[in-house]
């Protein structure tokens, strides 16, 4: 078994995506908390391994949330999660059906005038990674114009959510604020959104988590690793631990403590 590993890269804030990028990135079996662009190496690009044993390689990858991937071998890679919740994120989510995928645009990156590299060394300023997620989202739902927008009903969830992250997500609530039955809620939830309720709300938690670690960052304060995962509305440490170890292979240590954090949610 591999020793445990920190984030040598840097992590990116968004209001509704959060971007990772390592130089020397390696993961055991984990589950991907949401759907993501993959971006890696045009020359050398990653091999991702799923649970299956067999491979996907490319430039750029779609990974559905849900899915279980590893990366055996180092390599410079970035993620870059989309919320679920939000039109571009359900609509990742659809297209990928379920599976990781070549994405039809190796050159995502370069094209949109972002370098890997500066990328993991958080060479990268907040406003231009704003405009380049912006850009690159754009493109994806051209891509996938054929996919319906997400229900009007599910739309002003999400903060709700964002809101409540302690507990359990009760559908009866829900079912209640949106005039549906519990149900239906359920159903309509994992049609659109293609996850559960409780697995939306994994990544809630851990959103806030890094949003958390971000500020607390910025102020130059310290960061105590309990007070982060209280703050996600994990009901303990253990709760937090199971949970970052199971979407980023990572302890909550090693997740808190990247070498830089950019909070991009301030940015037009």
């Amino acid at each position: 078994m591999p020793a445990p590993h920190a984030i040598s890269g840097t992590v990116y804030l968004g209001r509704d995506w959060l971007l990772y990028a390592d130089p020397e990135l390696v993961f055991n079996l984990a589950e991907n908390v949401a759907p993501a662009l993959v971006l890696g190496p045009a020359d050398t690009p990653a091999t991702l391994t799923l649970r299956d044993g067999s491979e996907v390689c490319a430039p750029v990858l779609l990974h559905a949330s849900g899915v279980w991937s590893q990366l055996i071998r180092p390599s410079a890679l970035a993620f870059l999660y989309v919320d679920p919740l939000s039109d571009e994120g359900s609509r990742l989510q659809r297209r990928a059906q379920g599976r990781v995928l070549p994405w039809p645009a190796a050159d995502l990156m370069s094209r949109h005038g972002i370098d890997l590299a500066d990328l993991c060394n958080g060479e990268v300023r907040a406003e231009q990674l704003q405009r380049w997620v912006a850009d690159v989202l754009a493109e994806v739902a051209g891509w996938s114009d054929g996919l319906s927008r997400m229900d009007p009903r599910l739309v002003g969830l999400r903060a709700r959510l964002h809101q409540r992250g302690e507990g359990r997500a009760d559908p009866a609530a829900i079912a209640h604020q949106l005039g549906l039955s519990a149900e239906h809620v359920r159903k309509l939830f994992r049609q659109q959104v293609g996850m559960t309720l409780s697995s939306y709300q994994s990544w809630v938690r851990l959103y806030q988590v890094a949003a958390t670690a971000c500020e607390a960052q910025q102020k130059g304060q310290p960061q105590c690793a309990t007070e982060l995962v209280n703050a996600g509305g994990f009901y303990d440490a253990s709760h937090a631990t199971r949970a970052i170890r199971r979407y980023f292979d990572l302890l909550p240590t090693e997740m808190l403590a990247p070498r830089a954090f950019v909070d991009c949610r301030g940015t037009p």
